[in-house]
């Protein structure tokens, strides 16, 4: 849901820093644009009537349970692209992995999605489980970099199909074109980068930093076996082509979610008008990676989908509620795997 790292936080213990002068997050920016979108939430709830939301959200009755249970499919698609993004060999089961992407999921859905810190949360649970530092590393990037693809790929498809029974302003199709061909370029780039050497700029700054040449000395074997594990597996081009598909179908059964949540609200359920929401979904998301789980801008962009396909703003805000519901529940699972994992 990003970008690409470059995971170096994750590469050497933590008494490698000490003594050194150390980096401090400061948590401003991210505290107001949580406000923001805090803010953003409650004005379209405010203007569009909390009531006849709610009347929406009533009326799903006993189907309301069944929306949480799509999602199911996107983790568990998630789980085996990140299986294939592993060199060959039994570094952890399947139902461990998939409790670490719950896990990572869980944290990256609270935090912004800029910030990457579900992927380096991956790192450190796989160090927990006892996976080498060089082959989690090497994992995390290497899923990362399916992942973007996968998604460029959704996104061009489902745009492709939207235009073509969806009349959409031309400005907006160009912006969204032109968005998707950047993308695309960076990630041509990233993966060039990934073959040269993925710490080759770390390496090119470190011989002008002191401070941060020691620490390349001290984890030049490290940074050398993540790199040779990153360009061995983009060699393997069936493992890297099934972690791209298991993700590309991650974002398909989101359409399956869609689609359940407009039936259970008993508006248009069709498969054109659920692929039409997941598509522009994914545009807004990645649009507002600042925004911790991209709170207030989710369901503002719900609303001018909504509006776009001629439905009303009222089952816009039930549909962005019940995703919105969906999501915090999936936080708390997530969360309890965390828990669970830490003290394994």
């Amino acid at each position: 849901r990003e970008g690409i790292i470059s995971p170096l936080a994750a590469v050497g213990p933590a008494d490698a820093y000490q003594g050194r002068p150390q980096l401090v997050y400061r948590p401003g920016l991210t505290r107001w644009c949580l406000a923001g979108g805090l803010l953003l939430f409650i004005v379209l709830l405010w203007r569009i009537g909390a009531e006849a939301v709610g009347r929406q959200l009533w009326n799903a009755g006993w189907a309301l349970p069944l929306v949480f249970l799509p999602y199911a499919l996107t983790i568990s698609c998630e789980t085996l692209a990140w299986w294939f993004a592993f060199p060959p060999g039994r570094w952890l089961r399947f139902r461990d992995l998939l409790r670490l992407t719950a896990a990572a999921k869980a944290v990256q859905l609270l935090t912004p999605s800029i910030a990457q810190a579900g992927e380096f949360l991956k790192i450190h649970l796989l160090r927990v489980a006892g996976v080498r530092t060089d082959i989690g590393t090497a994992s995390v990037v290497i899923a990362k970099t399916t992942m973007t693809i996968a998604e460029l790929l959704f996104i061009g498809f489902g745009l492709t199909f939207v235009f073509g029974f969806t009349a959409v302003d031309p400005l907006i199709a160009t912006y969204a074109w032109v968005g998707i061909v950047v993308m695309g370029v960076g990630v041509a780039g990233v993966l060039l980068w990934q073959r040269t050497g993925l710490f080759r700029p770390l390496r090119w700054i470190s011989r002008r930093v002191g401070a941060l040449g020691a620490f390349v000395d001290r984890h030049e074997g490290l940074l050398r076996s993540t790199e040779r594990f990153i360009c061995e597996h983009l060699e393997e081009k069936r493992r890297f082509g099934l972690s791209c598909l298991w993700f590309f179908l991650g974002w398909a059964f989101g359409i399956v979610e869609a689609w359940a949540l407009l039936a259970v609200l008993g508006l248009p359920s069709d498969i054109p008008t659920a692929l039409a929401i997941q598509a522009w979904s994914a545009i807004v998301t990645r649009l507002t990676t600042f925004i911790p789980g991209n709170l207030g801008a989710q369901e503002a962009g719900i609303v001018m989908i909504f509006s776009y396909l001629g439905l009303s703003s009222e089952s816009a805000m039930a549909f962005a509620v019940l995703r919105r519901l969906r999501q915090l529940a999936w936080i708390a699972g997530g969360l309890g795997c965390l828990a669970k994992t830490s003290r394994t």
